[in-house]
């Protein structure tokens, strides 16, 4: 049977998108954590973390637009 479309995203693109939101999650948690406002380390970056979420999220939305 043939497809009636196109497939333009291969398995391996989602593979990187997926890779680079992580990195880009984990740079993020990173270098959010002087803006936090606890001096426990543990819960500043717990902070930093949360705080990562909705930006990497964003960029993954923008990955995925622009493929």
């Amino acid at each position: 049977m043939e497809k009636s479309y196109q497939q333009l995203l291969k398995p391996v693109h989602h593979v990187i998108a997926n890779a680079l939101t992580l990195c880009f999650y984990g740079f993020m948690a990173f270098t959010l954590l002087p803006f936090t406002f606890s001096p426990d380390p543990l819960i500043a970056q717990a902070q930093a973390c949360f705080a990562a979420f909705p930006v990497a999220a964003t960029f993954w939305f923008a990955i995925y637009m622009f493929l």
